[in-house]
């Protein structure tokens, strides 16, 4: 066995007995997108899950956050896996950004978004305004 399989072998092993947490993850992949600094920070206007008194959230419907800096605004709902967005301002490419990576869908004519089949966990989403700045959200949890 030649030093490149012992390495790959002890890698398995350890990733087997002693994973990454999560949150370690999602800590490397946020300091890492630090690297668009000159992407604006969408404020959140509106988080259902805050915005509403609920003692308890029972997970019955979806969560609707808005996101919005200066012409571009982020309507976003989320229900399950399913992502649904209401882009005004901006167009081309929706980004969304998780853990496991990115995932791109076309902003529709109607300014509609729609992503299936995301992983749990933590996401953002990415735009580039009609004046060609680029947007971000603020992390947040589907």
């Amino acid at each position: 066995m030649d030093d490149d399989e012992l390495i790959e072998r002890l890698r398995a092993v350890s990733a087997e007995v002693d994973p990454v947490p999560v949150w370690v993850e999602l800590a490397a992949y946020a300091a890492l997108s630090t690297r668009r600094l000159d992407a604006e920070l969408a404020e959140l206007t509106h988080d259902s899950w805050t915005d509403t008194p609920q003692l308890v959230r029972s997970g019955t419907g979806p969560r609707l956050l808005s996101f919005e800096v200066g012409p571009v605004s982020l309507d976003v709902q989320v229900d399950a896996a399913v992502l649904r967005v209401l882009v005004a301002g901006a167009s081309g490419d929706l980004v969304v950004e998780t853990a496991a990576g990115e995932r791109t869908a076309p902003i529709g004519a109607d300014g509609w978004v729609s992503v299936s089949d995301l992983p749990g966990g933590a996401l953002r989403l990415r735009v580039t305004g009609d004046d060609g700045q680029v947007v971000v959200s603020r992390w947040f949890t589907a």
